[in-house]
């Protein structure tokens, strides 16, 4: 760590220790709250009830109060029957002969380390491909029900206050992401627990220091993780694989039958959860000038050593059948399965939902240019595979949602 950042985190520590009238309190209350919601998670689990909430995507304009409510506690959620199975079925099949056709597995050998983000979580650098401009992706991402999701997603937020309108809801921009392909028996993708959107920015950055006003100055119950105000203004630490946009939601499209012990996603249910990790960071059994184990340009760390209450919330997720999707808000904490013990492929496009404000605007216009190039997104290693890949979409293959999502066409 150099002398700059870590004076920076000494300064933000106490600059956020003060904002409380006792930071040791502070945290205690918190800590209490975090007790209440593992101990409901391990009723419902010990019950087999089901802990993330599901809806259908034939029912979004269905959906009553208490399940939005429940969605808001619990900051993710299950929309199932997006695509229909043999949409789905043949998606999968077109990746896997993008992927193979286009000799892959040889390209990734040569490149092998660019991507750093992950390597200080437990299983180094998952096995997920660094691929993002196949047909197969572009249909799920820019399809029309994918955009009637991401509406509904957006609209779960408070996205106006008396300052400025944050983000339009109703108007998607779109963030290219990766895809997972998980063999049976692979023991080497497992992502220990970690949240995306900002590793050690969320003590440092001045906008982050006012989404978390609240839970720093012993108002924790006040505390929104749905309001949106100032998230669009935060800045990240330059870095491959760290996101540059305000996501309201990451999100995956399941191209196969998977489920726990799959090699799947497991996730903490407790949108406030991110309140126990931020004033954690605080007290004094911490050095003073570390965030516990958070590190610039990684994902922030949740671990054992620090985290331990946390951590027993983490569950996986339920079965999911090809064409649903799941979806979780930036703040949850979430990870990957260490062992796929299923017997089939374990697949997934990565979708996130992207509403359109200046933060997410600036980005897509950069990722625009790699489109047409054939590049890896801005965001993430500069692998850049599909160059010369055939089969890649181009601009003339685009409909006019994929092309209003990437601004290659005016979407008003």
């Amino acid at each position: 760590m150099n002398d700059q950042l870590s004076d920076q985190i000494i300064a933000s520590k106490k600059k956020l220790r003060n904002k409380s009238k006792d930071y040791v309190l502070n945290f205690k209350k918190i800590e209490e709250f975090i007790k209440k919601e593992i101990a409901e998670i391990e009723i419902l689990k010990n019950s087999s009830k089901s802990i993330i909430p599901e809806i259908s995507y034939g029912e979004l304009d269905l959906v009553d109060s208490k399940t939005i409510e429940n969605i808001h506690k619990r900051g993710c959620l299950i929309i199932r029957d997006v695509f229909e199975d043999n949409k789905i079925v043949k998606i999968n099949k077109e990746l896997e002969e993008y992927i193979e056709g286009n000799g892959y597995y040889e390209d990734q050998k040569k490149k092998v380390g660019l991507d750093k983000y992950f390597s200080d979580l437990k299983s180094g650098k998952p096995q997920i491909y660094g691929l993002y401009w196949s047909k197969a992706q572009i249909e799920i991402r820019h399809s029309e029900e994918m955009a009637k999701v991401k509406k509904w997603l957006n609209n779960l937020w408070v996205y106006e206050n008396d300052e400025y309108k944050v983000f339009d809801p109703n108007r998607e921009l779109s963030y290219a992401d990766r895809v997972r392909r998980r063999e049976p028996g692979d023991d080497t993708l497992g992502l220990s627990p970690h949240c995306d959107a900002g590793s050690v920015e969320r003590w440092i950055d001045s906008s982050y220091q006012k989404i978390y006003k609240n839970i720093f100055s012993d108002n924790f119950k006040k505390y929104d993780p749905f309001d949106a105000k100032y998230r669009d203004k935060t800045k990240e630490f330059e870095s491959p694989a760290v996101a540059h946009v305000f996501r309201t939601f990451q999100g995956w499209t399941a191209l196969t039958e998977q489920g726990p012990n799959d090699g799947t996603l497991q996730l903490i249910p407790i949108t406030k959860g991110m309140a126990y990790i931020l004033t954690r960071a605080l007290l004094d059994d911490v050095p003073k000038n570390e965030l516990c184990g958070s590190k610039l340009g990684k994902a922030l760390s949740v671990n054992k050593d620090y985290h331990e209450l946390l951590l027993k919330g983490l569950v996986s997720i339920p079965k999911m059948n090809p064409g649903d999707t799941i979806w979780w808000h930036p703040d949850i904490v979430h990870a990957v399965e260490d062992k796929h013990l299923g017997k089939n492929y374990s697949n997934v496009v990565y979708v996130g939902a992207t509403p359109y404000c200046k933060k997410n605007l600036d980005y897509t216009l950069k990722q625009s240019k790699k489109f047409l190039e054939g590049k890896s997104p801005p965001d993430f290693a500069p692998e850049d595979y599909e160059i010369n890949y055939k089969g890649r979409v181009k601009l003339e293959n685009l409909s006019s949602i994929a092309k209003k999502q990437l601004v290659l066409e005016d979407s008003n």
